[in-house]
């Protein structure tokens, strides 16, 4: 392979699953809250069974996260994202076509899987392989996927002003998946040459690292990684942000209007949240690349507390401002520092299985917005739930501040014996 080659593939590989991210982004989680409103109305349906297939797609998302990495080790990636292209372009096509809450639900159950299958688990692992600067690859790769939850509701807009249907933004968003799936699928490198120049990538990145961001120069089995508590807070942290992250959109424009915040501004408060959550994705893997990861950590979920705290109390601009800051900026920057400090931790040969276990974990967030909505029913304000899950990053960042980078102890025969047959007792090495 030529140089010119080996240069532009790397970031071929970027660019294409920055595609595919941005794709699937738009055409799920943001854009479906959007369509929504149109789907209850003309197809007589309740939101009670609307805000269920929301939950469902979360849900699914989360606990198939472990699949794709499976999948990976077993068939390679190329097979694993055109798999996962088709479960998402059958639950797309079923929301074109959907008139019952049945199949709405198996739509929802097939792009959340589909997501996990395209998304961040491929998508994190091939950008690790072929970069040695990963913060700064992350950070362009989860920026791009974020600026997709800003243009996912745009499809919509163009779907009815166009079209003057609502179902054809389903199906622009399974041609345009579809399309940027093969395309990302057709010219990935796999098989010993690929595996060969990874490893040159890893060890070169170890080597030349800054001495103010560790990079672990031990080999890490999965195995080894999860008896440490490390691992566990690293994936705290992940879980944190989801639930902070989540639960605001779902539930913060119901909550500033209920204390005489205008809906035009709650809205505007969202979308710049939004723009600084893409925003400070970019920033904060470029600053990764110089400064420990494990301190732009303890930075975003000091942010995170700060903007619960804020949305809670919102009766000022202040306090709005800090909401929206908080937020924006801690939500960003937690979602790249946890991946970067994964793969710092334990390396990347470990990181796939992982980082996909650190997302079914994560799973849990997914109940967010159903737990505030409950507590909002009982009290009367949604803003205890906001108070209250001020206290998950409040507790997990303790445990970052007191966490130092794990060391691989030498592994007995014992510590051999096979795990219990737990979902982490089956992980392989």
């Amino acid at each position: 392979m030529s140089d010119a080659t080996s240069k532009i593939y790397p970031w071929f590989v970027l660019l294409s699953f920055s595609l595919v991210f941005f794709l699937v982004t738009a055409g799920t989680f943001t854009s479906l809250g959007v369509v929504l409103p149109d789907m209850v109305r003309d197809l007589g349906w309740d939101w009670t069974s609307a805000g269920l297939g929301f939950t469902i797609l979360g849900i699914s998302c989360g606990l198939s996260s472990y699949p794709p990495a499976w999948m990976i080790r077993k068939v390679g990636v190329r097979a694993t994202v055109l798999f996962g292209t088709a479960i998402l372009a059958a639950g797309f096509v079923l929301l074109y076509i959907v008139q019952d809450v049945p199949t709405y639900f198996l739509a929802m159950l097939l792009t959340g899987t589909g997501f996990s299958f395209v998304a961040t688990v491929p998508g994190t692992y091939m950008i690790a392989r072929s970069f040695k600067k990963q913060s700064m690859a992350f950070g362009i790769y989860f920026t791009i996927g974020g600026v997709g939850g800003i243009a996912g509701p745009l499809i919509y807009f163009l779907a009815v002003g166009v079209w003057e249907d609502w179902r054809m933004h389903w199906m622009i968003v399974a041609i345009l998946t579809t399309l940027a799936g093969i395309l990302c699928a057709a010219f990935l490198r796999e098989g010993d040459a690929a595996d060969k120049e990874a490893d040159e990538i890893a060890n070169a990145a170890a080597s030349d690292a800054p001495s103010a961001v560790y990079v672990t120069k031990q080999s890490w089995t999965v195995r080894q990684a999860l008896h440490t508590p490390q691992f566990y807070i690293i994936a705290a942290a992940y879980m944190a942000f989801l639930l902070c992250g989540i639960t605001v959109n779902s539930l913060s424009v119901g909550h500033l209007t209920e204390i005489g915040i205008g809906m035009g501004v709650a809205g505007g408060l969202l979308s710049f949240e939004a723009f600084l959550n893409a925003a400070s994705r970019a920033v904060s893997g470029f600053i990764g690349e110089y400064i420990d990861p494990r301190k732009l950590l303890i930075a975003s979920l000091m942010l995170l507390v700060a903007g619960m705290v804020g949305l809670g109390i919102g009766t000022n601009w202040f306090a709005l401002a800090v909401y929206a800051i908080g937020i924006g900026i801690g939500y960003g920057m937690t979602f790249l520092s946890t991946s970067v400090l994964l793969m710092n931790y334990y390396g990347r040969n470990a990181y796939l299985e992982l980082f996909s276990l650190m997302n079914v974990g994560a799973t849990l967030a997914s109940f967010g917005p159903f737990l505030g909505g409950y507590m909002r029913d009982v009290t009367g304000s949604f803003s205890y739930a906001f108070f209250f899950y001020t206290l998950i990053p409040g507790v997990v960042l303790l445990g970052v501040l007191l966490m130092r980078p794990p060391v691989r102890k030498a592994v007995s025969t014992e510590s051999e014996a096979p795990l219990p047959p737990t979902i982490l007792g089956q992980v392989a090495e």
